[in-house]
């Protein structure tokens, strides 16, 4: 998810399997996955839900603070693996809206949305889980002359490609670079050439001074201290936080 080169990155959230999926048909049960437990899917008004993994425990409490699981979800036959969420938040006021599926099968992700409204002209965009830990989202205008929003989406290969605004008129010879949000402000995407868009080195790239201030790391959240823990932690043993219970990622 790195400004610029961020799509070409695949997320640690995504499961990858050694046998085909068959998570649209109804009567199908996939071969065990050691730690996580099976959840059958199910019709919803009409809907088909496919089934999930879950961890063994649903709720954990970590410093003292209670979180809960958030079930994965497929994107056609592509597993996005679910994680735990804080329960509640205390750096302001924020509702959670639970994922769900559309009558064509797509998947928009459980997320926090502020509890007060925005600024008039403005839409939220939702933030999101990484694989290992809560991307903020932000603010954005409904509209913007001589652009269109596209909305972030996980590819057929797993690559999460962020939301970001596009021209609405191509630029012969030339590709579009995407621009992001810095945590504080929107980074205005940019045309390239198409030859030094092929020439470019993805794993050498580093943003030009400044391009990335918005971005401050979280203080990492001491017992007894003043800051908050984390807004969301992965379900794999490696990852977890110290002084998490030992049945966390189990």
């Amino acid at each position: 998810m790195h400004p610029y080169y961020r799509s070409w990155h695949v997320s640690s959230c995504v499961v990858g399997f050694g046998y085909p999926v068959y998570p649209w048909r109804p009567i199908w049960v996939p071969p065990a996955r050691a730690g996580w437990l099976w959840y059958p899917g199910w019709w919803a008004y009409g809907i088909w839900w496919p089934g999930y993994w879950g961890p063994t425990t649903t709720t954990v409490v970590v410093y003292d603070r209670s979180y809960v699981y958030v079930p994965g979800y497929w994107q056609s036959d592509l597993y996005v693996d679910g994680y735990y969420r804080v329960q509640e938040r205390d750096d302001g006021d924020w509702i959670w809206v639970e994922g769900v599926y559309l009558d064509d099968g797509t998947f928009i992700p459980g997320h926090w949305v502020p509890a007060a409204a925005g600024p008039e002209g403005y839409d939220w965009e939702p933030g999101f889980f990484d694989g290992e830990s809560w991307v903020g989202g932000f603010w954005r205008p409904e509209f913007r002359d001589g652009f269109v929003w596209i909305s972030a989406w996980f590819d057929a290969e797993g690559v999460y490609h962020a939301g970001y605004w596009e021209p609405t008129v191509d630029k012969p010879g030339h590709v579009w670079i995407p621009g992001w949000f810095d945590g504080q402000a929107w980074v205005e995407g940019s045309w390239v050439t198409e030859a030094a868009f092929r020439e470019a080195n993805p794993d050498s790239w580093t943003p030009a001074p400044g391009k990335q201030d918005g971005w401050k790391a979280p203080p990492a959240w001491k017992e007894g201290g003043a800051d908050s823990p984390p807004l969301a932690i992965p379900v794999v043993p490696e990852a977890r936080l110290p002084g998490a219970p030992a049945d966390v990622g189990d």
